[in-house]
């Protein structure tokens, strides 16, 4: 299984991935980094706070980058209906 490293940006810096993860392809890297955002965000959000500012970079096992992923690509937002919608 190829290893993936996930390297997170967001309000605390840079937080770099030392053991990476073995997972079966970049699919699965990407929904393990999605994943790991959702985490950060729910940690926030107990906190009171929520910051979307953040990324999660996914290097290859020769720590090359693949992609990155943005916190907000994470979430789906939906706005509270105004008063005469619906």
């Amino acid at each position: 299984m190829p290893l993936f490293y996930f390297n997170i940006y967001n309000g605390n810096g840079l937080t770099e991935d030392e053991e990476g993860r073995d997972l079966p392809d970049d699919g699965a890297a990407r929904a393990e980094a999605l994943q790991g955002i959702r985490s950060i965000l729910a940690e926030d959000v107990r906190q009171g706070q929520l910051d979307l500012h953040g990324r999660i970079e996914v290097l290859d096992g020769a720590r090359r980058p693949l992609l990155v992923i943005s916190f907000i690509e994470a979430l789906r937002i939906e706005q509270p209906a105004t008063a005469g919608d619906g």
